[in-house]
């Protein structure tokens, strides 16, 4: 197995921010079979682009797994009054959280692919959410439509409670993104992840979400959970 190099401040500090908020979690030594989509942020260097970070093992919720990603960019600044920057070459970070959710294999899955669409409504001083709903393929299975109820969107936008959560969160959030996910590199610890859901990319205060944002995330995760194994009959492969 591929042993981890080191462990990252960044990922210490996400590890800690979830204990604080009742999430209890656990930094493995070994690599994980999702983190292969990307290489290892410390080899990309003064290189732009988006490397992994490392990645937590969830104890008491829904979530499986969560994964750090950060992206870099080196640009040429140039001086400006007031800035905090002087001329020369900077570098830019920005971060995501990648959740994963793990199933049996004997579950075939899919294709499903869907995201937020959130509309906004600008205020004097504060801004809210005015609407949401979820765009894209949201069943479970590739049978024709109405003879199974495998329509993830109708279990999300049914819980009263996500929606609170979400009307507050997604003025931060903005988009959300749920999605099938396969990885079958033998060569890294199996998580049997199977659906994946993204944030976008923050800078990295942002990142730390609060505890309304972890709650709308793990509820979003047990619906999820719920709907899959509630269609498991459908879904076994045969």
């Amino acid at each position: 197995m591929t042993m981890l190099l080191k462990v990252e401040p960044e990922l210490g500090e996400l590890h800690e921010h979830l204990r604080k908020n009742g999430i209890l979690s656990v930094i493995l030594e070994q690599k994980l079979d999702f983190e292969k989509d990307y290489a290892d942020i410390f080899s990309l260097g003064i290189c732009n682009g988006i490397g992994n970070v490392g990645s937590l093992k969830l104890n008491n919720s829904p979530i499986n797994y969560v994964q750090l990603l950060r992206k870099q960019e080196f640009k040429k600044c140039n001086y400006m009054m007031g800035g905090h920057l002087g001329m020369g070459i900077h570098k830019h970070s920005w971060w995501k959280l990648r959740f994963f959710l793990s199933f049996p294999q004997s579950l075939s899955l899919g294709p499903l692919n869907i995201g937020t669409v959130t509309t906004l409504k600008n205020g004097l001083f504060h801004s809210k959410v005015e609407n949401f709903f979820w765009n894209g393929y949201a069943k479970l299975t590739t049978l024709p439509p109405g003879l199974v109820r495998d329509n993830v969107v109708d279990s999300l936008e049914n819980d009263q409670k996500l929606r609170i959560l979400m009307t507050k969160c997604l003025l931060k959030e903005r988009t959300i993104k749920i999605s099938v996910y396969s990885s079958k590199d033998p060569k890294f610890v199996k998580t049997n992840s199977r659906i994946m859901i993204e944030s976008q990319w923050k800078l990295f205060n942002d990142l730390l979400i609060d505890a309304e944002t972890i709650e709308m995330y793990n509820t979003i995760a047990s619906i999820l959970k719920n709907k899959i194994y509630e269609m498991k009959y459908h879904l076994t492969k045969k």
